[in-house]
């Protein structure tokens, strides 16, 4: 089962990959098996196709930060942010998500779901 220190730094590991555009290191985060579904709801990608989601995602170069504390219970955790995504006009998408990771015995992501609507984004000046 993994502790609650690990599933923090994981989600700490995760923000700072998107930041660094480094979606090989995000990658390292989920289990071989993970399903993802962005938004919660939609048909869950798996296998390479979560790689070439978080590419297409956050091809424009992305800044995410939490927007409030990270909860945990049991094997999950949700955690809310900010996600800023460049657009080629130069404008910024910005969206707040929150984001629930369901992990594995060995401490790797099984199941994320992103919960957002419509509501939850903006598009700001560059």
């Amino acid at each position: 089962m993994p502790t609650p220190e690990h599933m923090t730094d994981v989600v700490h590991r995760y923000l700072a990959a998107i930041n660094a555009g480094d979606m090989e290191a995000v990658m390292e985060l989920f289990a071989n098996n993970a399903a993802v579904e962005d938004p919660a709801g939609t048909e869950p990608k798996t296998g390479p196709a979560i790689l070439t989601f978080y590419q297409n995602a956050f091809s424009g170069g992305a800044k995410v930060e939490l927007t409030d504390s990270i909860r945990i219970s049991a094997k999950t955790t949700a955690f809310p942010f900010r996600a800023a995504i460049g657009q080629a006009d130069g404008k910024v998408l910005n969206v707040e998500v929150i984001d629930i990771f369901e992990f594995n015995e060995a401490g790797k992501v099984e199941k994320m779901t992103a919960h957002f609507g419509p509501a939850n984004i903006t598009m700001s000046e560059g």
